[in-house]
């Protein structure tokens, strides 16, 4: 089995995985941590959130890094690169990302519930560049409305709470992979979004907005309680943004794939024999 044919398995058995969050540090268990929690990050708040961490996430991305690294003079070029070495770069900014988001955690879970304050919109926007950051890898440069749709429905799939938000995350993602079979990436960037009008983009932002609500209050509940908030909150950070890597490293392979026709004959799909949470 070629590397490229153990990566499409990988991706399929990924697609086929139930969201963890429920079992990660038991929050919801904790109804009283969750209560202070869930006043924190209010669905109307992390709407707003998300709408600045996506404009931050994106100016923080940084080409030269991935270039540099990959020894090149343009992302494009990773689109003549071997999926090794794509992965190669992408596993990088997988670490590192992990690694801020546990520091940054472990500073604001000591302060306890004043610190998750400032931990949820921080966690966001890494969250958010480590997605556009991640695209780099794979000779993608995502930009404007046209990225942002990409990015945050890769951020759906992060933070689903259960199989059918999961799924419905990975199918708003379909049309996307089924162009990149016919067209590049920038074709689909000139006319794949010219129907997707502003209304739509704040319906997306408000629906995950909601989601998103539920999947920190979860993770973040134990964050509060004293003496081992600093522990917990690296520990759920690093979680968090392990669960957003994998997402967008598994969703930029297969596009990747998509683009060097004759890898992947059909669409790589949810199962409906995925396990529910």
């Amino acid at each position: 089995m070629s590397y490229e044919q153990q990566q499409i398995h990988a991706i399929q058995v990924w697609q086929n995985q139930a969201p963890k969050i429920s079992s990660v540090l038991m929050g919801m268990a904790f109804a009283p941590a969750t209560k202070l929690v869930n006043t924190l990050i209010p669905a109307s708040a992390l709407h707003a959130a998300l709408e600045a961490a996506c404009s931050v996430g994106e100016k923080l991305a940084s080409p030269e890094a991935v270039t540099k690294q990959a020894n090149i003079t343009h992302i494009t070029e990773l689109f003549y690169a071997d999926l090794a070495l794509c992965d190669q770069l992408a596993n990088t900014t997988h670490d590192r990302a992990i690694a801020m988001a546990a520091a940054e955690g472990g500073i604001t879970g000591a302060s306890g519930l004043v610190g998750v304050a400032v931990d949820i919109p921080t966690l966001m926007t890494l969250a958010l560049r480590t997605i556009y950051q991640t695209a780099l890898c794979y000779g993608f440069e995502l930009k404007g409305e046209e990225g942002r749709q990409v990015v945050l429905r890769i951020f759906g799939v992060a933070s689903a709470n259960s199989v059918k938000e999961k799924e419905a995350a990975l199918v708003s993602l379909m049309a996307i992979k089924q162009m990149l079979q016919q067209q590049t990436w920038s074709q689909i960037q000139q006319v794949a979004f010219s129907t997707v009008g502003k209304e739509a983009l704040v319906m997306a932002l408000k629906d995950l907005a909601a989601q998103l609500g539920i999947n920190l209050t979860k993770r973040k509940a134990l964050t509060i309680v004293p003496m081992v908030g600093a522990a917990i909150g690296a520990a759920v950070n690093a979680s968090f943004i392990k669960d957003v890597g994998w997402a967008a490293r598994r969703t930029f392979q297969e596009m990747w794939l998509l683009q060097h026709g004759g890898h992947i004959q059909q669409p790589l799909l949810l199962t409906t024999s995925a396990q529910k949470v």
